[in-house]
């Protein structure tokens, strides 16, 4: 199993060792003939910011590849979605069987909680951030056999 999460990109700005690539998002129906027509079509652009030693050896415009590690994705969406749900279910529970309090004031405690995590990921962010390692990658050519 292939534990890499790639995502093609271009080189879009090269600041010391800060390599700031650009990777468009496209919806699966972006390529439709229809989709001036459609509502449904839509494409994002996100900016990613990946750290090289080496980085004199990109270029700007080039085209490469974004890589992550699959264990990395799931302890991001852990650490964004997971941990402040559980917290939330805990608070509301808590406040509400255990404190017996109204139903405003736990989803208010929940709501309490819920951005007390965030800004203490917030102070923490570089910290997180060195766990979050990126690189990027030069496209490998693709062989037909």
């Amino acid at each position: 199993m292939n534990d890499i999460i790639e995502h093609s990109g271009e080189i879009y700005e090269i600041d010391g060792s800060r390599v700031r690539v650009r990777i468009v998002q496209v919806a699966a129906c972006a390529g439709c003939k229809a989709k001036s027509l459609c509502s449904q079509s839509e494409t994002k652009e996100k900016f990613v910011d990946v750290y090289d030693d080496n980085s004199e050896r990109w270029k700007v415009g080039e085209a490469v590849n974004v890589c992550g590690t699959l264990s990395m994705g799931r302890r991001a969406v852990w650490q964004a979605f997971g941990v402040p749900t559980v917290l939330i279910v805990i608070a509301l529970l808590v406040s509400k069987l255990a404190l017996g309090c109204s139903d405003g004031v736990s989803v208010l405690a929940a709501f309490a909680v819920a951005g007390c995590y965030f800004a203490a990921m917030y102070m923490v962010r570089d910290k997180i951030e060195r766990k979050f390692v990126m690189w990027i990658e030069r496209p490998k050519e693709h062989v037909a056999y």
